[in-house]
């Protein structure tokens, strides 16, 4: 298969740049052909101060990303997208990509980003599902993301964006355990049956 690699860099590199690497390498080795897309999150640091303005909209769709991740498909053929990480750069806007090109896509869920502000399902030192059972006002009362208001009201507008689109339907997503799995299946905004469970492999010496 010809298969395309999405992966957003974070600036303190960590355990998803390893499965992402792992199972490029993965797939390559059982003779795929892999492409490779990445923004990385030091591009920040060289952005105008208009594009750090615009960084709450793009978050939410990069239209250069959507521009550049069709064309590679075009251009390579691609069969299938597994995505890694999408923010802050990629955003959502692969999902559109992808149906757009009529690929299917598919992401793996390291984290609880899409229904939990700050991805961890933790705060003030005690388990918290607060946004899950009672919703995202949840996370702007308490400043979930960074102790920020506004940066918390980017990522809740973001993910509450994405599933008013359905696009979330047209995706299938790997979670690494079943409480994974039925936490995301709770949001209702995915299809059950697109919805899978693979733990992280090990590769042995």
């Amino acid at each position: 298969m010809r298969v395309l690699v999405a992966h957003n860099l974070y600036q303190q590199r960590g355990g998803e740049e390893t499965v992402a690497n792992s199972e490029y390498e993965l797939l390559k080795s059982h003779g795929n052909e892999v492409f490779l897309y990445t923004r990385d999150n030091f591009e920040i640091e060289s952005f105008s101060r208009i594009q750090k303005l615009l960084m709450p909209f793009t978050m939410i769709f990069s239209f250069k990303t959507y521009k550049e991740v069709k064309r590679i498909v075009i251009d390579n053929k691609i069969d299938i997208i597994h995505v890694h990480n999408v923010q802050p750069l990629i955003s959502p806007s692969i999902f559109y990509a992808a149906k757009k090109c009529k690929v299917p896509i598919v992401q793996t869920i390291h984290n609880f980003r899409m229904i939990c502000a700050n991805t961890w399902f933790y705060r003030d030192g005690r388990i918290c599902e607060d946004c899950l059972s009672i919703g995202a006002r949840c996370a702007l009362k308490h400043k979930c993301y960074r102790n920020s208001f506004l940066q918390t009201l980017g990522v809740v507008v973001c993910n509450q964006i994405h599933r008013w689109t359905g696009i979330y339907k047209y995706a299938n997503f790997i979670c690494l355990t079943e409480f994974n799995r039925r936490k995301l299946i709770q949001l209702n905004c995915v299809n059950p049956e697109k919805v899978f469970v693979k733990p992280n492999f090990y590769q042995g010496i």
